[in-house]
């Protein structure tokens, strides 16, 4: 497993939908692993493959935040939402910036798993705030695009502060 270098807002492949991935062969199987390596060393939550210049639809996610509790979600989608909430969130991509965003309380959603085996999941809280957040890499939207006019700015100005 190697730590992968991470693409940093602008980066183009950022702003990208994402391919579906039809198989999982052994690139992908190692691009996975990669990803679970790189989330941790980022302390991250959550990655997408375009947050590694990869444009494949595969997301990788730990709610629990330890390792060998990790999901590995294939082609996700959403296909229902429940309520309303905004709660802090950063982005690996946009190291240095946060906001408070706006996302469903509960999501239901469909994929494959590493195996290509089909999963149906609804989750809430964190996971769901995770989910919505890889699913919207994998779309080539960031937090920036969630957020209103003055908190992008002040989310662009921490970054540029801590890149």
């Amino acid at each position: 497993m190697a730590v992968l270098k991470l693409s940093v807002y602008p980066a183009s492949v950022l702003a990208q939908t994402a391919k579906e991935v039809t198989e999982i062969t052994e690139v992908e199987e190692r691009l996975i692993e990669d990803m679970i390596e790189t989330m941790y060393a980022a302390r991250g939550v959550g990655l997408a493959a375009p947050q590694v210049g990869i444009s494949k639809k595969i997301i990788v996610c730990s709610p629990e935040t330890k390792k060998g509790s990790e999901y590995v979600f294939i082609n996700p989608e959403i296909i229902s939402v429940e309520g309303e909430e905004r709660d802090y969130e950063g982005c690996l991509s946009l190291p240095g910036a946060a906001g408070n965003i706006k996302r469903a309380k509960k999501v239901t959603f469909r994929a494959r798993d590493r195996n290509m085996k089909p999963v149906k999941m609804t989750v809430s809280g964190l996971f769901a705030r995770i989910i919505q957040h890889e699913l919207d890499h994998l779309d080539g939207r960031l937090i920036l695009d969630r957020a209103g006019f003055s908190e992008r700015q002040s989310m662009i100005d921490s970054f540029r502060q801590g890149k």
